[in-house]
């Protein structure tokens, strides 16, 4: 039974392997059974570990089973295809998630009118500035708001956010910059103000 024979392979360290070739049955069961009218709405449940489900793409590989194709590719090539691609998206999410902190610091910087010492005024200076961004969010239509938290708060791609809400990529890349821009006029129009 699945509840002795993953723990064993578990503690063996077979079970990426193991759950690997149990994974390529299941889609090349899944995609002959797509073939045949009477079997296409069939489902099919597989057990797994949590080590396997907790890597990246695993998710994302078991919501995509229904579309492997076993004359375009290996299940394994297929499989691998999708972990290559949830790779690049973490590495272009901790992409932008640093070149954020980067322009963040720099506007800091920029700011910051040089004068005052790290310490209280800092932390009086840091609140006030989260409040006003928080409050410009605020003012940006909800779906563009969510939008923009997922990305940017989360440090979702567009990708993953698109695939979540079930949107469009296209939709969910022009709400998330319309969501920027407006965003960005909110807190320029707070500026005079002495907002930002």
């Amino acid at each position: 039974s699945p509840a002795r024979v993953i723990p064993v392979a578990e503690d063996s360290g077979l079970i990426l392997p193991l759950g690997q070739w149990v994974l390529e049955q299941a889609c090349n069961t899944l995609a002959e059974w797509a073939k045949d009218p009477l079997l296409a709405e069939l489902t099919l449940a597989v057990n797994v570990s949590p080590r396997q489900f907790l890597q990246d793409g695993f998710v994302q590989l078991w919501d995509h089973a229904s579309s492997y194709d076993p004359s375009r590719a290996k299940a394994f090539t297929w499989a691998v295809m999708i972990f290559r691609n949830k790779a690049i998206d973490r590495m272009r999410a901790l992409g932008r998630r640093t070149r954020l902190v980067e322009a963040a610091s720099l506007e800091h910087a920029t700011l910051g009118d040089g004068d005052s010492l790290p310490g209280a005024d800092e932390d009086v200076q840091t609140r006030e500035r989260a409040e006003i961004v928080r409050s410009a969010l605020q003012q940006l239509p909800a779906e563009q708001r969510k939008l923009v938290e997922l990305a940017f708060l989360k440090g979702l791609t567009h990708h993953t956010i698109s695939e979540t809400l079930d949107m469009p990529l296209g939709t969910v890349k022009t709400n998330i910059r319309r969501g920027l821009m407006r965003l960005r006029e909110l807190l320029k129009g707070g500026r005079d103000g002495g907002a930002i």
